[in-house]
């Protein structure tokens, strides 16, 4: 006999809640915590044994900014996005990283999985292994989006970087790096980036040879990216890609792109995360809303050029005009000069 509608959504809405819980959490602890209920009352739910009424599905969405209008396909204008914000006192960098760790820990568990990433800048898992590269992001975050008042009174120094920063980032970059992945670059997604060097150099904030150290850790990135893109796998600059999977697809576009926007897949649900502000993103499960974004994403895919495993000419001449970005060596740094 099939099941009731009213339990396939109700496991439906335990899912949701499953990939958004905080870290140590457990979705037993939470619907007890929210609904006001014994362990096994809470139990009975979670396996489907007692159905919920309409108050709880309510008090739950309403806790996990779970759309009830989309859970329920009801017909509704509204779609209901979930808010990360960053604020030094309440929110730090290393509960950012946290948090996104948690996200790709909840993915990875899923056998059919997949993330989509359009992106207008560099993604933060690209940064992630190459020190001076974090280093500076950290620093330029830290004094530009948090504000830190310790940091706006300190010059850029390799130091600043937290060892647990690091740690998180490693962590971060290993699940990544093992789930299928499609990204869409285009030409300006570097910009930024070199933007911030000058600024900072101009401004005093560190000096010409720290400038160079910096950019030549983005040198060393885009050389790493361009191998993973060559063999279309996603490898540690210390790992061969011989023992990797294929898992990863890289299109150039013309066009310029707009906010980063991540869409993942998995079996059969997705999420959808939009950039807002710097480190700020908004997170959605919507599936009619996240469908229709995906179709728009999978339009821009087809404008796109796949330059990952095949394409060698448009592959050279894309990560060639990257290069041609970079600042040009001094006679010391010879064997860095593009």
């Amino acid at each position: 006999m099939p099941k009731p509608a009213q339990k396939t959504l109700q496991e439906h809405l335990f899912q949701r809640i499953k990939e958004v819980l905080p870290p140590g959490k457990s979705l037993a602890d939470v619907v007890c915590e929210v609904l006001h209920l014994s362990p096994d009352s809470a139990y009975r739910r979670i396996r489907g044994e007692t159905l919920l009424v309409l108050d709880e599905a309510q008090a739950l969405c309403r806790e996990f900014g779970i759309s009830l209008d989309a859970l329920f396909q009801l017909k509704s204008n509204s779609v209901v996005f979930n808010r990360t914000e960053i604020d030094a006192k309440t929110y730090d960098f290393t509960s950012y990283l946290k948090g996104i760790l948690h996200l790709l820990q909840a993915l990875d568990k899923f056998s059919d999985k997949s993330i989509l990433y359009l992106t207008k800048g560099i993604p933060l898992f690209h940064v992630l292994p190459f020190r001076p590269l974090l280093a500076f992001r950290y620093y330029f975050w830290m004094r530009t989006t948090f504000e830190l008042p310790e940091m706006l009174q300190q010059k850029f120094s390799l130091s600043l970087l937290p060892a647990e920063t690091e740690a998180i980032g490693k962590d971060i970059l290993c699940l990544y790096n093992k789930i299928p992945s499609l990204e869409i670059w285009s030409t300006e997604s570097i910009n930024s980036t070199l933007l911030q060097i000058d600024f900072c150099r101009d401004a005093g904030l560190m000096t010409k040879n720290q400038a160079l150290e910096v950019t030549d850790s983005l040198h060393q990135m885009l050389q790493h990216l361009q191998a993973q893109v060559e063999c279309g796998r996603k490898f540690s600059p210390a790992e061969s890609p011989v023992s990797k999977k294929d898992n990863f697809q890289f299109f150039y576009n013309r066009m310029g792109l707009g906010n980063d926007i991540i869409l993942t897949t998995h079996e059969g649900s997705k999420t959808l995360y939009v950039n807002n502000d710097a480190l700020d993103y908004l997170a959605c499960t919507d599936e009619a809303y996240c469908n229709k974004v995906q179709q728009r994403l999978q339009t821009i895919v087809r404008r796109s050029t796949l330059i990952s495993s095949v394409g060698e000419k448009q592959r050279s001449q894309f990560f060639s005009h990257l290069f041609a970005k970079l600042p040009r060596r001094e006679l010391s740094h010879e064997n860095l000069a593009l």
